[in-house]
């Protein structure tokens, strides 16, 4: 049965030391190296490192076949693992009658390493796609790419490596469809009533602010004169109240699409920090972060890492070929 996953966009900016390097060349190059007469790529215990120093263990894992790594991309599976054989679990069924479940120990074997979580990326050049889980994040790719590189002397103690995951959406960067839209109306300010009060910068902007305040938008969707007024009485001296206008075209239980042409004019003169787009990936204050949910195949519960390697390399090329990233595959087929 598919899972439906998000794959996300990180992008490698080599500034700095790091500038001018190819983070796929790099991780490629490193794995072929030989450490204890290994070759590291091919020895899943020579790329486990103890990244938080508690005994348990970051590990790239399942590697996209050595005899590819020539070929435009490097895919990998990373795995947080922690040591620990015992775990907890109740063995009966939940339908079973019962005046309580009991709750067991169970020894998985002395070798047994629990996994925490996965996470699948692919790399082309400086270009990352992947797909996160609960408990392995982006940041932990980051720390595991960052670690595995210092002990192979590609990277300074004080270097690490960024994967940068927001973009500004100029030109063609911006989401061409969207899901749906989220509108902050001006907040409305309570005013201070003392004579003589010297307005402060913030306040005499937003006095000067043109636009519908939220209780314009309340008294538009019928909200009577005096229960604004309550509502208003409960705000401090100081204080303001605030609102969110979220905006969806829905057939029966599914959101359609709006193409960005059908709404770029009335959105022409609203603050990029008062609008949010959902579409494939997230733009808010001018910025961009993409994403796209594909079904990925599984095994049992857990997704099938050739199927989510495979649609990783999918999402990057679809962001290239929309103009969203600036990634060239040249022709080349995936998979190899």
């Amino acid at each position: 049965m598919p899972k439906k996953a998000t794959i996300q966009y990180r992008e490698f900016r080599a500034n700095g030391a790091l500038r001018g390097m190819d983070l796929k060349a790099v991780l490629v190059d490193v794995l072929r190296r030989r450490t204890d007469a290994h070759l590291i790529g091919r020895n899943a215990r020579l790329r486990a490192i103890n990244l938080d120093g508690d005994g348990s263990h970051v590990v790239l894992n399942k590697v996209s076949s050595p005899d590819s790594w020539d070929g435009p991309v490097f895919c990998g599976q990373i795995l947080h693992v922690k040591a620990g054989a015992d775990i907890q679990a109740v063995l009966q069924s939940l339908d079973d009658d019962t005046d309580e479940f009991l709750v067991r120990n169970i020894d998985l074997g002395r070798g047994a390493r629990i996994v925490k979580g996965v996470l699948y990326f692919a790399v082309h050049r400086n270009h990352v796609g992947l797909i996160e889980s609960t408990a392995v994040r982006g940041a932990v790719l980051e720390r595991y790419l960052t670690a595995l590189l210092r002990q192979a002397g590609e990277l300074d103690p004080d270097d690490r490596i960024v994967l940068a995951g927001r973009f500004l959406a100029s030109g063609e960067k911006g989401l061409t469809e969207i899901s749906d839209l989220t509108l902050a109306a001006r907040p409305s300010q309570r005013a201070r009533a003392m004579a003589g009060d010297h307005l402060s910068d913030g306040q005499a902007a937003e006095a000067r602010d043109e636009g519908a305040t939220i209780l314009d938008v309340l008294r538009l969707m019928g909200w009577r004169d005096e229960a604004l007024a309550r509502l208003e009485a409960q705000v401090p001296e100081g204080g303001r109240v605030e609102g969110l206008l979220k905006v969806f075209i829905k057939d029966r239980r599914h959101k359609l699409r709006i193409p960005r042409a059908a709404i770029d004019e009335a959105l022409r003169n609203i603050d990029p920090a008062d609008l949010g787009l959902q579409g494939d990936g997230r733009e808010q204050g001018g910025m961009v972060k993409l994403s796209v949910v594909k079904d990925i195949a599984t095994e049992g519960s857990l997704l099938d890492p050739a199927d989510a390697m495979v649609k990783i390399i999918e999402a990057l090329r679809e962001w290239a070929a929309a103009g969203k990233i600036d990634c060239r595959f040249d022709g080349s087929d995936w998979p190899p």
